[in-house]
């Protein structure tokens, strides 16, 4: 591990340095999506996640010339005003403010939510008062930061995301025979406002098993008969998700979220408080550097009620997905922490990407070259791939065949 004056220097001298992700193998994750991506051999464990950032808890590896190797954040924390620069360290001071990730869910993640900026530094700091170590099991802050997110799909993608028009969830409780859930419905569609839709999500969080049971069975049968194909899909849901997480009243929760089907190339941003749950494909997660987390079900792990209701945002109704557009698009939502260029290059049609300050790069398919337009530095990624960029790069020039995604900190205004 260096002091970080050497590395500084050598820095100097390129701009783009290699990294390799840090793995995360929760139970959830497929056991052999991400092996064929990184184009290597499955090892039969689930591998989720792939980070590249500097997440204090699963920092990427920077692979230096000489051979060493050292933990991204370290290498920051040593000299965040020359590799993250003036800007990016007076916005959100000396640290990464964005992590990447490749996401390969196996089964469905659990559902969960995401605190304002207000909430989070609240709750961590209360919490740091009250002496809980961090990774307690009755720990609900990790940090003070809010977790803005984006899916970017490489394959197929799918996934729960924002509340449903509440008239049409109070429709979908409502057809329910069982006399607490048809309840549910009529008290729902009387008060579609916050007010209603925070006190549904109450009452189906503390439905027992019995009327969990009746509900899977019930959806099974609409899945199969009700007139409506949006109604049948998402009765459908229901039993999809019991079937992973029996007795969870995530499954049943899951008639008030929109599903959401992502074809590659295709993205949806979550803004704080905005409800979701990944289902199954391939894809890309772009987030402000934060692991703050909410369950609402699908999950073994603790659920904060009051935390989570809390930091949703009951007037998250619908979701929007964009589509890249042309050969290099980007997708810039209103976050100051994160934006997303993709670009797709071939063998004499190369693309400039004008972006500065601290970035990361990852080629998404094929071979490409990397070249700092500043210095003429050139780094070559195959599909898999990643380097950090830092901010004493200029422009960069993509050229070869294949396709690439670059996260980076979006100027003010």
């Amino acid at each position: 591990m260096s002091d970080g004056s050497a590395t500084a220097t050598a820095v100097r001298a390129g701009g783009l340095l290699r990294i390799d992700g840090a793995r995360r193998s929760y139970a959830w994750g497929s056991t052999d999506a991400m092996a064929r991506f990184l184009g290597t051999e499955p090892d039969g464990e689930p591998f989720a996640e792939l980070w590249l950032g500097a997440h204090p808890s699963a920092p990427s590896t920077v692979l230096h010339e000489d051979g060493s190797r050292e933990p991204l954040d370290v290498l920051l924390a040593a000299n965040a005003a020359e590799l993250l620069g003036d800007r990016a360290t007076a916005q959100h001071g000396e640290r990464l403010p964005f992590l990447m990730k490749l996401l390969a869910p196996g089964r469905p993640l659990s559902m969960q939510v995401h605190p304002s900026p207000e909430v989070a530094q609240r709750g961590f700091a209360a919490e740091e008062a009250a002496g809980v170590p961090l990774g307690s099991a009755l720990r609900s802050f990790s940090d003070p930061f809010h977790k803005p997110e984006m899916v970017y799909a490489l394959t197929a993608f799918e996934g729960l995301v924002g509340f449903r028009e509440p008239a049409g969830a109070a429709d979908l409780l409502a057809g329910f025979d069982h006399e607490p859930l048809a309840a549910l419905g009529r008290e729902l569609a009387a008060d579609t406002g916050s007010a209603g839709l925070r006190r549904t999500i109450f009452e189906l969080l503390d439905l027992g098993r019995y009327d969990l049971d009746i509900a899977v069975e019930e959806s099974a049968l609409r899945a199969l008969t009700h007139p409506d194909a949006n109604a049948r899909a998402a009765y459908a849901t229901v039993g999809e998700l019991a079937g992973w997480y029996p007795g969870d009243a995530g499954a049943v929760i899951s008639l008030l979220l929109n599903r959401v089907h992502l074809q590659p190339g295709e993205l949806v941003f979550l803004g704080d408080g905005v409800p979701h749950a990944y289902l199954s494909g391939f894809g890309l997660e772009l987030m402000a550097n934060s692991d703050n987390v909410f369950r609402l079900g699908l999950t073994s792990k603790r659920v904060d009620a009051e935390a989570m209701v809390d930091s949703l945002d009951l007037t998250a109704v619908g979701v929007h997905v964009e589509a890249a557009a042309g050969p290099q698009h980007t997708f810039a939502p209103d976050v100051t922490e994160f934006a997303l260029t993709v670009a797709r290059v071939t063998d004499g049609a190369p693309a400039v990407l004008p972006e500065r300050g601290p970035r990361v790069v990852l080629c998404t398919e094929g071979r490409i070259r990397v070249v700092d337009e500043r210095s003429g530095d050139s780094t070559e990624l195959m599909r898999g791939e990643a380097g950090f960029v830092t901010a004493t790069a200029n422009a960069l020039r993509v050229e070869g065949s294949g396709a690439l995604a670059l996260a980076f900190v979006p100027e003010p205004g």
